[in-house]
């Protein structure tokens, strides 16, 4: 669920970043779903995969599977090591993270045409980074690369609008905003990759670097003495 205290961002910001970033987790979990059979971006069906695999003995999907969630946890383990604090501050971090998940899904892109597990790995380490980065701006929460816990609090939502009349909140919007981010950003992952293959995931990977170089631009601008 979404923190409630008083905020000092920019709702429009916020919208832009959620969205964005939701869209890229969904664009790079389609193309590995539908190229190589499992997500990279929600843990919940790699963690069933893992199950099934455990319980027939079959180890080849099994290690995949743990390969892919134990590559997860190492993304949101950089992203908490190189950012450092729970809430957002405004330090070069977030953009050298931007910059490392950049340069970790073009890894992924290059080792999708050799090593297949390796480019599931990378992919899920770039989510597990982007989830744990973004969740922690100005203290929100928000999650970007899986949306179960987002139509959790969909419904909840609907339910007290039902039952008390009041109006969606901004924050409400927000859930429904990431949603479709996250679908369309899909959408558009498996149609980049019906025309570009494995090149598609420089895509994100070039957002990510493009949005560090924004980010460091308006930092060195903040602080540059008047």
């Amino acid at each position: 669920m979404l923190n409630t205290t008083p905020h000092d961002y920019s709702v429009s910001k916020v919208f832009a970043i959620a969205i964005g970033m939701s869209a890229i987790a969904g664009f790079i979990n389609s193309i590995m779903l539908i190229e190589f059979g499992l997500p990279v971006s929600q843990m919940t069906g790699v963690a069933s995969h893992l199950s099934d695999s455990g319980f027939h003995f079959d180890w080849k999907p099994f290690i995949i599977s743990l390969s892919i969630l134990l590559s997860f946890i190492m993304g949101a383990f950089l992203s908490g090591f190189i950012i450092g604090h729970s809430q957002y501050k405004e330090d070069k971090s977030y953009g050298v993270a931007l910059f490392l998940n950049a340069a970790i899904l073009t890894v992924a892109a290059v080792m999708a045409y050799s090593v297949n597990l390796l480019a599931l790995m990378f992919s899920a380490l770039a989510c597990g980074l982007q989830n744990a980065m973004v969740a922690s701006y100005k203290g929100l929460q928000i999650r970007t690369t899986h949306v179960t816990g987002i139509t959790t609090d969909i419904g909840v939502s609907i339910a007290h609008r039902f039952r008390t009349g009041t109006a969606f909140s901004w924050k409400t919007w927000l859930l429904f905003a990431i949603l479709i981010g996250f679908i369309l950003g899909g959408l558009i992952g498996i149609f980049s990759f019906q025309w570009f293959g494995y090149l598609s995931l420089l895509l994100p990977a070039a957002l990510n670097a493009i949005l560090a170089w924004i980010y460091f631009h308006a930092l060195i601008r903040k602080t540059k003495p008047s």
